[in-house]
């Protein structure tokens, strides 16, 4: 198979995946939306569905998800369950040191996503908006710790994306945005300067797997006011969000068989 059959293949899965594909979709849907000729699309289709990707209703002549992309979905939530509870004792010691609202995300293609998150404790919090805001990787610590250190590939793939303004302090050039992401790299821990919200000061760091590519990303959210007026718990905050970093990452390690890239 042509690597422009297997775009074409994918395209199409996408399709699916991206419609209300409930009701079915038919061939001459699929060809007036992907551009596809109706003869090449007709033996594509009739492939995926032998390989039970999708199938095909005989009756109506629709085409609908198949069993195989449904078991696909119950291992992915199986694996991304069984990381998100190994991490969350981690994420509560950092929430338990600091107090703080912790934020552990990661990347769901170009969309930056919640996995996990505690509230903060202290009476004065900051109001925890990340949620569903996953245009927001260049504007909060969580994003910028994954991608200071993913390839320039898949970097450049994110940030075709329009870097969205939250706040009057948040990075919205593209090259201002390259340099941020070279600091981070050199110093090994993000930060969000009130970039994603007024008030809010918010430290991060990758989460790597056994390859060495950043997996996750977890962070602590604090106001503002009480990093300036105390330089320590700033150092504090980091400490507590690095050692809970690293000990995630073993995850990968704990998890790892022979011949498996990563376990989530």
């Amino acid at each position: 198979m042509s690597v422009k059959s297997i775009s074409k293949t994918m395209d199409t899965l996408d399709y699916f995946l991206e419609s209300d594909s409930s009701k079915g979709i038919s061939l001459k849907e699929i060809c007036d939306h992907l551009g596809f000729k109706k003869s090449a699309a007709h033996h594509m289709l009739a492939t995926i569905c032998d390989k039970g990707y999708l199938y095909q209703d005989l009756k109506s002549k629709k085409y609908f998800l198949g069993s195989k992309l449904k078991k696909f979905g119950e291992v992915i939530d199986l694996n991304a369950n069984s990381f998100i509870n190994f991490a969350d004792p981690f994420l509560k010691k950092i929430n338990d040191a600091t107090g703080e609202a912790v934020h552990l995300a990661s990347f769901e293609g170009t969309k930056l996503i919640t996995l996990s998150m505690l509230e903060s404790t202290h009476p004065v919090r900051v109001d925890h908006g990340f949620l569903n805001k996953d245009n927001a990787f260049h504007a909060t610590a969580s994003g910028k710790a994954m991608l200071a250190y993913m390839s320039d590939a898949s970097q450049k793939k994110i940030l075709k994306n329009k870097l969205e303004k939250f706040t009057s302090y948040t990075i919205t050039n593209a090259k201002q945005l390259s340099e941020e992401l070279k600091k981070i790299k050199k110093n090994g821990f993000s930060t969000d300067d009130e970039e994603f919200q007024p008030g809010v000061f918010c430290v991060g760091y990758p989460i790597f797997d056994n390859e060495n590519k950043p997996f996750a990303s977890i962070s602590c959210s604090s106001p503002k006011f009480k990093i300036t007026s105390d330089k320590k718990y700033l150092d504090k905050i980091k400490n507590s969000v690095k050692f809970s970093a690293l000990e995630i990452g073993k995850y990968f390690k704990k998890t790892r068989k022979k011949g498996d890239k990563h376990a989530a």
